[in-house]
């Protein structure tokens, strides 16, 4: 779960924003900002046009073997969208570069799916795996056995508390596994 979160986590550092990834780097707010991105900001200070350009030409490439090595990940609003989606019934830390990141609202407060898979828990309750990929499990029983390829709708409520709805049946209260 901690693997998520932190991966989550990176994923999130904003629209057309920067994370940058490596052994023991500690978390960076804008303030402190450094390696090819402050560079590549640095390069703007210069006032003689033709060194300001020798300097971007010089971070632009440096950015861009640091993207193609994996060293720093853009991304982009359609992205995060796409991830915050995947990691819906998760709660996610508060972390030092989220700080000015207002793609939380980007976040859904609900979501349908189909059930892919289906395994019976104790007491009418059921671990549910969805298309996506995503594992829920009931924490109260269902009226019914769900079926494959049943609609699901799952929505956020008070408390970080989700309800499940398995097609027509009463929505239940529900946890994401995985």
């Amino acid at each position: 779960m901690r693997n998520i979160s932190l991966a989550a986590a990176l994923l999130f550092a904003g629209a057309a924003s920067v994370s940058i990834s490596g052994p023991a780097k500690p978390a960076k707010t804008s303030a402190e900002t450094t390696g090819v991105i402050a560079e590549l900001t640095g390069c703007k200070t210069l006032t003689a046009d033709a060194a300001r350009l020798a300097c971007y030409d010089q971070a632009a490439a440096k950015l861009a073997a640091a993207t193609a090595s994996g060293e720093v990940k853009v991304l982009d609003r359609e992205d995060i969208r796409a991830t915050r989606r995947g990691l819906f019934g998760f709660d996610l830390p508060k972390l030092p570069f989220f700080k000015g990141d207002d793609s939380a609202k980007d976040t859904p407060e609900e979501l349908d799916t189909v059930v892919k898979s289906i395994q019976a828990a104790p007491y009418g309750k059921f671990v549910l795996t969805m298309e996506d990929g995503a594992v829920w499990a009931t924490a109260e029983p269902l009226p019914r056995d769900p079926k494959v390829g049943a609609m699901v709708h799952l929505n956020k409520g008070a408390l970080n508390n989700y309800f499940m709805k398995v097609g027509s049946m009463r929505s239940v209260r529900a946890t994401r596994v995985r």
